[in-house]
């Protein structure tokens, strides 16, 4: 496997890891003040167990947005060329 996707990879699972866990905190602010949950219906009760795999996916989805951005930055600044009339990488005063 490619350094990139391995990276991307990784993003990934640790976006999922920190987006479950952060579902998982908020989950109780669906409760009331006495410990139950606010709306009882069905829809909402799978809605409030689907909290952290929404999170997770999520999670997972910024993870690898910013590994991407990151990568490509780096790309980018390796492909870059110095420009003329100005400072190059290897300039020194």
């Amino acid at each position: 496997m490619k350094r990139g996707h391995r990276q991307r990879l990784f993003a990934a699972v640790v976006g999922a890891v920190l987006g479950a866990t952060f579902a998982r905190a908020i989950e109780p602010l669906a409760q009331g003040p006495s410990g139950q949950e606010r709306y009882r219906s069905l829809p909402y009760q799978r809605l409030y167990r689907a909290y952290p795999r929404i999170g997770a996916g999520v999670g997972a989805l910024v993870g690898v947005g910013f590994a991407a951005i990151a990568q490509a930055q780096r790309r980018r600044l390796r492909e870059r060329t110095p420009r003329s009339g100005g400072p190059s990488a290897g300039w020194r005063p």
